[in-house]
């Protein structure tokens, strides 16, 4: 019965690798290290295959109580991180097309034309220096320097 029982952690070990290497989350790999101890463990001569479950019962519970919360703390996505485009705002830029109400202006920045509307609404003339105050979708919002 022994070796039927490497055979099954050695699969069970398989199995929970391949499902969290192919899903994120840190979800099955608590099981994947419960299996490969187990395993280890049912070389001992005398150890009943009982034992082992009830090992790897425990040992994958205690595994993901302990250190779940630890681990998804570490690998916690940061998507409030700044990107590059949040280095544009409060810079000052000079605006290449008039802004109107109902019209957008345009200001070039590092080379890429960028679509510009008023804080306010109100009309900024071409060749305007205009501050930067926040980026709506791919819009500049913009409020003349005074």
């Amino acid at each position: 019965m022994e070796e039927w029982m490497r055979a099954i952690w050695l699969g069970i070990f398989v199995v929970t690798l391949v499902i969290e290497v192919s899903v994120s989350g840190l979800i099955s790999v608590w099981f994947a290290i419960s299996a490969l101890i187990t395993m280890c463990l049912s070389f001992i001569p005398g150890l009943n295959y009982y034992w082992e479950i009830l090992i790897f019962i425990v040992l994958s519970f205690v595994l993901l109580i302990a250190t779940r919360p630890l681990a998804k703390k570490l690998l916690k996505d940061k998507t409030n991180s700044k990107t590059n485009l949040n280095l544009l705002i409060g810079k000052e830029i000079k605006l290449v097309k008039k802004i109107e109400p109902l019209s957008k202006g345009e200001a070039i920045i590092n080379g890429v034309a960028w679509d510009c509307e008023s804080e306010d609404n109100s009309t900024i003339e071409e060749n305007s220096i205009v501050e930067i105050v926040s980026i709506k979708g791919n819009k500049l919002i913009v409020k003349e320097k005074k």
